[in-house]
């Protein structure tokens, strides 16, 4: 295993780099892959990725980050080459027409529909068609059904019903299935975590008391720069480490006044660098000005005024440098210890899954089997995916909100 700043893997960055630029990259048509750390006076490594040929809804510009020039390279890379692959129907899946009554059939009763998480508002009919794929119940190794609008995105030629809207959660990249099947799944948890926080912000300030010399060396990058981090950490039911960062400008009327980013992981440290380093790359996919995700947001604010704009950055920095509770990194829970080995990882996560009641794991193989780079969507019926952009509650969201009112 390879502990890398902000991940674990099975090989070194400068191996994946060497499969992805010979043989991937040019057959899933990523033409350049770019070094944009420059565009930004802060100076963490953020890299682009340009896919020309992406279908719309999709994107053609990728970003990833890191510690290192060669992890923000493969980031970018590896996120390119997840949208190619999510794409309708690159991977050649086998979609299958049924209905939500029936859907749910092929899981014994062990699941219910809602926990797929609908848009806020929308209802399935138990018994109109729904598109799905067959899935691999991971736990059990069993064949299921899961709704095909939740695997691929973009998804427009859905001729079934429409419940969930497109969303990359779940989609992830690694050097085996085992490695892609962690990344995945700490993105849901971390999604799981975001979800409660938009309804009702849990999080305290972090003391970064004790920290090591690759923290150290990202916070001089951005004090260096004239810019200042905030750091909040959110208790959560999985007791893993999930922090947000802010990296602010002095003044709220600056172009970028604020970016954020966020990261959960086992092993505190990964999640902080991903928190801090994801914060960098939001800031330089606005100057790079590249990915459609970020020009959606202008358009909303150009409909609602500046004024508008200036009260939403006003609240963020608010909330960002909260002081109302505060806790000490060096009392926040890391698993490292118990996780020398990638397997290990993901036995964790799945024993933290099953903690709070959540034990079915769904996996699409996106990816040839015999590709060097496994590409996996991960679906967990139960973890929440609310967010404001993509408004899906289930059930224990709705129950939170109920017990909250």
């Amino acid at each position: 295993m390879q502990r890398l700043s902000s991940s674990l893997r099975r090989r070194s960055a400068e191996e994946t780099l060497k499969i992805i630029v010979n043989d991937i990259a040019p057959r899933l048509g990523i033409t350049r892959v770019t070094d944009t750390t420059w565009l930004d006076r802060i100076g963490i490594p953020v890299f682009a990725s340009i896919r020309p040929d992406a279908l719309k809804g999709s994107l053609c510009v990728n970003a990833g980050k890191g510690l290192r020039s060669a992890e923000a390279k493969i980031g970018a890379y590896m996120e390119a080459i997840e949208f190619s692959l999510a794409q309708y129907n690159t991977a050649q899946l086998k979609l299958l027409k049924t209905t939500p009554r029936q859907l749910i059939e092929s899981h014994k009763g062990r699941i219910a529909f809602n926990q797929f998480c609908m848009l806020y508002g929308f209802r399935a009919d138990a018994d109109s068609p729904i598109m799905a794929i067959e899935v691999e119940d991971v736990l059990r190794e069993q064949k299921v059904l899961a709704p095909a609008e939740l695997v691929f995105i973009p998804y427009p030629e859905n001729p079934g019903q429409r419940l969930f809207g497109e969303s990359s959660s779940g989609l992830a990249s690694g050097n085996d299935l085992v490695e892609a099947s962690v990344h995945a799944v700490c993105e849901l948890m971390e999604r799981d975590v975001q979800a409660f926080n938009h309804l009702n912000d849990r999080s305290c300030l972090v003391n970064l008391d004790r920290y090591s010399a690759e923290v150290d060396s990202l916070i001089n990058k951005i004090n260096g720069a004239g810019l200042s981090l905030s750091v909040r950490y959110t208790e959560n039911c999985f007791g893993l480490a999930y922090f947000q960062a802010f990296i602010m400008e002095e003044s709220s009327q600056a172009p970028i006044s604020v970016a954020s980013g966020s990261g959960l992981h086992p092993i505190k440290e990964i999640a902080l660098i991903r928190a801090i380093c994801e914060a960098a790359q939001s800031r330089l996919s606005h100057i790079h000005g590249g990915r459609d995700d970020i020009i959606e947001r202008v358009k909303y604010f150009e409909k609602k005024g500046r004024s508008v704009e200036l009260q939403a950055i006003s609240h963020l920095r608010t909330v960002a440098t909260s002081r109302n509770q505060m806790i000490d990194y060096s009392s926040i829970d890391c698993q490292e210890a118990a996780i020398p080995t990638i397997e290990s990882a993901w036995e964790l996560l799945i024993e933290r899954l099953q903690s709070v009641g959540l034990s079915t794991v769904l996996r699409v193989l996106l990816s040839k089997a015999t590709d060097d780079i496994t590409v996996v969507r991960i679906i967990i019926p139960g973890l929440e995916a609310f967010e404001p952009g993509l408004k899906r509650v289930g059930p224990r969201l709705l129950t939170y909100v109920k017990q909250s009112a």
